[in-house]
């Protein structure tokens, strides 16, 4: 009488993180995968790379869209942040900020023929940011002149010193209705662009 031998299987591991044992494999390819590496998917779970394959078939923007979507981004807020830094009024500012960056969201996507990849979203929202702080610090060099002219007119023969650069930079981060404004807008403008996926 013959005494059957158990099969003693070899631990196998995760081929993104060799030191995890695991027995989970992508039901796309069959590579092995740890709990970490595994997207669970409506057909069951796959493994990032094959999730990553299929993700870019939706994405077919081109490295000049990403372009144009900052500078729209940019360019559209930056003229925001300028009429925000003017009206200064916080809660018609934060009232106004969703509105305003869906409309810039639009206006990108529209710009590339909604045309998009990737990093899209991220991108917009940093032409945001961009254009946010530069549209305020627009405004506080014209806010600057303005008051300037003033002393020059009522002293006349009083030299204005120039605005410094870092003054400039310090009062516009100081401004927190602009800063509320940049973030509601870039926030709505990259949610505008993750509902395009």
């Amino acid at each position: 009488m013959s005494e059957s031998n158990p099969v003693i299987e070899e631990p196998t591991f995760c081929e993104v993180h060799p030191t995890r044992e695991t027995s989970l494999r992508c039901n796309k390819c069959g590579r092995l995968m740890c709990t970490e590496c595994a997207v669970l998917t409506p057909v069951g779970y796959r493994c990032r790379e094959c999730v990553r394959q299929h993700e870019d078939k939706f994405f077919n923007a081109s490295q000049y869209d990403y372009l144009i979507v900052a500078a729209v981004a940019a360019g559209l807020t930056g003229v925001g942040a300028v009429i925000a830094s003017m009206i200064g009024f916080l809660l018609l500012i934060i009232i106004a900020s969703i509105p305003v960056g869906g409309a810039i969201g639009e206006a990108a996507l529209r710009a590339t023929q909604r045309r998009r990849g990737r990093y899209s979203g991220h991108v917009a929202a940093a032409g945001v940011v961009a254009g946010g702080l530069i549209g305020g610090l627009i405004q506080t060099y014209a806010r600057y002149g303005s008051q300037a002219s003033e002393i020059a007119r009522r002293f006349p023969g009083r030299e204005v010193p120039a605005l410094p650069l870092d003054v400039a930079l310090t009062s516009t981060v100081s401004d927190i209705s602009l800063l509320l404004f940049i973030g509601i807008v870039a926030f709505t403008v990259y949610g505008r662009f993750r509902m395009r996926i």
